[in-house]
């Protein structure tokens, strides 16, 4: 049970740290956090008999887990850590460890209570590993349950409530009293749950210009959690008794604003709009909104004469509340018979359908499969990737619009896209296709439209809409023929429009599935201090720092060098401890190499096989629950097993077969998931868990293993180990990410099974006795 409230606690904070800062600052805490696991192994390690754990010792460990628990959520609301302000306030570098120290308690007080577990019963490793995964599995499910019943706030009070029940169980042979103590606290903190957030509401980033709002009852009318983001209904008053209500998402990350059609939808003509011009080149088109959010799309494509409208919405609590408390305020248009809602993953969606659309609406939205990463979760986006474009054009009718809206800076990496999915669909020159716009600006505007027409747009037509603009305030970029401003102009004319550089828009290539870093826009070796400064120092424009500089990209950096230079100082100071008790320097750089090996093969495979299933599964809770709740779960089931394998003491064939049956599985998972891909979402989880379920199970034989061959030569070693393994655990999902932002999650799961052959033959040159 600790295992499971440990694993939900860390999927619960990265959830709740991305509603108080932004997502990329929520993985730079949580990921510093983990280290507690480690640092517990290396308290341990320094102790004077490592080996000898004395049952008080993992006791009171097990005790302060459910009150770390609750002290690492409450010292952080009172810490006033605001990321974006690191290069102007220096307190915030005072705030910034603190941050991290109190996030990292509960890791601590669990790693501390796992790892003293697994030194003083080694000799039973393969069980206590079997029920540490199985727990973890528990732990990724009971979160996706927890989050939409008692909020994000409330649920750190059960899964703290569930620590102090695993305390109890753990305890009761040993301090009756304890035990006693550790279930009325679960029972308390149980029942307190649905009023915990009222109590201690989360602290919101004053970089986040929504906070005020967000506290104001009056103002705030719904506030909803799930694993996908918070989602909160903001009401504006306009007056003369009229009001604009709108959905924000994280407290403000993104925002999608209601459609309020003040008469019946069948009253209401065509708007005036940029984007309404399309439809007048189309006569009752049929139209996919992806990303149907507030319903102001869909309204838009009802008012224009749209015969059939199919909306799609990744995120269940939108489209509840639009179907649901708001569906009057929205004019009931999701419950128009024209109108079809799907809560789905578009992409998704679209690859399992077989219709074609006149129109392919894209407003901007961060709505994506980011979060089925858990911890690891950094803007992917497949809705705007090359194969995406080639799902969009083979999905389009031959005279059908392709409609996005994007930060004007990403319009370029957009040209570029398009360009080459039209020259792989035959079209030849994409200049007569591609149109741009956006709001005037002095440096790069927030709102730019993009079409793709595949009819030709007569002249009169062109000129209509260039007039749309002027009369809309708004700025043509590239219109065929008539207006073709640079850069937009070269992209299309140059035989290597990836090669162009354009302003601060480093990267033109297209996105694709494998690397779905659609905003990552400088690369790593091109972020020096200014950039930091920059991002650093955004302070309330922290919004707008998100579109237009590289923050992803910069927090990955300094989260990288921080955390090898922290794992390199906690691995090497116990090797200075062993020196002197003469513990032995035989087989030490070994025994380093193969558990770090093993901890950076376990996550960099199993973030493989998250991206690999996201497309495939669609929406994101299906997808962080089938493929880590299975992996982990067959992991454990393989460890519980491994003696009856006769693996319990072969670290090297453990590995081998690991690194084996992982790529394999992920080999095969291609071919198989695009072969399937229009089955049942029943049936494709079935097809997922075959494929993940026989890697996770050889993937748990190898630590179990390592630890019996490190309990028969020098079991000392084994809290070191146990920190090893941990950090190296953090370092690897961290250089995953920015291996798959570089190579491609593909080149991610082929290095997990390099590891594991290097974890092999690391384990072949530890000592056997």
């Amino acid at each position: 049970m600790i295992s499971a409230a440990t694993l939900a606690l860390e999927v619960l904070l990265t959830r709740l740290l991305s509603v108080s800062l932004w997502y990329h600052f929520a993985y730079l805490v949580v990921s510093t956090a983990l280290f507690g696991f480690g640092f517990a192994g290396v308290w341990l390690s320094i102790r004077r008999e490592p080996a000898r754990i004395p049952a008080g010792l993992y006791v009171a460990a097990a005790a302060s887990c459910a009150p770390a628990f609750l002290a690492g959520y409450l010292l952080y609301l009172v810490i006033p850590f605001e990321p974006f302000s690191l290069a102007r306030d220096p307190m915030q570098w005072l705030y910034l460890p603190l941050s991290y120290l109190a996030v990292s308690l509960p890791f601590f007080a669990s790693g501390a209570c796992i790892s003293a577990l697994l030194t003083r019963w080694a000799s039973q490793v393969h069980r206590l590993y079997l029920f540490d995964l199985a727990g973890a599995a528990a732990g990724s499910i009971l979160v996706i349950a927890l989050l939409p019943v008692v909020g994000g706030e409330g649920s750190v009070s059960v899964v703290a409530s569930l620590a102090a029940l695993g305390a109890c169980a753990l305890t009761w042979g040993e301090r009756r009293r304890l035990a006693i103590s550790q279930a009325a606290l679960a029972v308390f903190l149980l029942l307190i749950s649905p009023w915990f957030g009222r109590w201690f509401p989360l602290r919101i980033s004053s970089n986040k210009i929504f906070g005020p709002v967000l506290r104001d009852t009056k103002r705030n009318l719904h506030t909803s959690w799930n694993t996908i983001s918070r989602v909160d209904l903001i009401r504006t008053p306009l007056g003369r008794g009229h009001e604009r209500r709108d959905i924000l998402i994280d407290a403000g990350t993104a925002l999608t604003r209601l459609a309020h059609p003040r008469r019946p939808v069948e009253s209401l003509g065509p708007g005036g709009g940029d984007e309404d011009f399309f439809y007048s080149l189309l006569k009752r088109p049929s139209v996919l909104v992806v990303g149907s959010g507030g319903g102001r799309e869909v309204l838009m494509a009802l008012r224009n004469g749209a015969a059939r409208v199919t909306a799609v919405e990744i995120n269940p609590a939108i489209n509840e509340l639009v179907t649901g408390s708001q569906a009057d305020f929205v004019g009931r248009i999701f419950s128009h018979p024209r109108v079809m809602l799907y809560t789905d993953e578009a992409r998704s969606f679209l690859l399992r359908s077989d219709r074609r659309y006149d129109l392919i609406h894209c407003p901007h939205t961060i709505s994506n499969a980011a979060l089925a990463s858990g911890a690891l979760s950094l803007a992917e986006n497949h809705l705007l990737t090359s194969e995406a474009f080639d799902d969009y054009l083979a999905h389009l009718s031959r005279s059908g619009i392709l409609l996005i809206t994007r930060p004007e800076a990403q319009l370029a990496r957009l040209f570029v896209t398009a360009r080459r999915a039209l020259e792989r669909a035959g079209y030849g020159d994409a200049r007569r296709y591609l149109l741009a716009w956006r709001s005037p600006s002095d440096g790069s505007s927030f709102y730019g439209g993009f079409a793709l027409v595949l009819k030709e747009v007569g002249e009169e037509s062109l000129d209509r809409f260039l007039a749309l603009l002027e009369r809309l305030k708004l700025e043509p970029l590239y219109v065929p023929g008539l207006v073709e401003k640079e850069p937009y102009a070269r992209l299309l004319e140059s035989p290597h429009p990836e090669k162009l550089g354009i302003g601060r828009a480093a990267i033109l290539e297209p996105a694709t599935d494998d690397r779905p870093f659609f905003n990552q826009r400088v690369r790593f070796s091109e972020i020096g201090w200014k950039e930091l400064l920059y991002v650093f120092g955004a302070g309330r424009s922290g919004r707008m720092a998100l579109e237009d500089a590289p923050v992803a990209e910069a927090v990955l950096l300094w989260l990288l060098v921080q955390s090898i230079i922290i794992a390199a100082a906690f691995i090497i100071f116990p090797l200075w401890m062993f020196k002197r008790r003469s513990f032995g320097g035989e087989g030490i750089l070994s025994t380093m190499s193969a558990f770090f090996a093993l901890g950076m093969a376990y996550i960099w495979v199993e973030i493989g096989y998250i991206q690999r299933f996201t497309l495939y599964l669609g929406r994101p809770v299906v997808v962080f629950a089938v493929v880590l709740g299975t992996l982990l779960l067959f992991s454990g089931i393989g460890s519980g097993l491994s003696r009856r394998m006769g693996l319990g003491q072969k670290p090297v064939v453990a590995s081998l077969l690991a690194a084996l049956v992982a790529l394999g599985c992920g080999v095969v998972a291609l071919p198989l998931c695009r072969l399937t891909l229009a089955w049942s979402v029943e049936a494709r989880v079935a097809v997922a868990v075959a494929l993940v379920a026989p890697a996770g199970f050889f993937m748990g034989v190898p630590f179990p293993s390592l630890v019996t061959r490190l309990e028969r030569t020098l079991p000392e070693r084994i809290p070191w180990a146990w920190a090893i393994n941990a950090f190296a655990t953090v370092v690897g999902s961290i250089g995953a990410v920015v291996g798959g932002m570089a190579w491609g999650f593909s080149s991610v799961m082929f290095f997990g099974v390099v590891f594991y052959l290097l974890t092999a033959l690391a384990s072949w040159l530890m000592p056997a006795s």
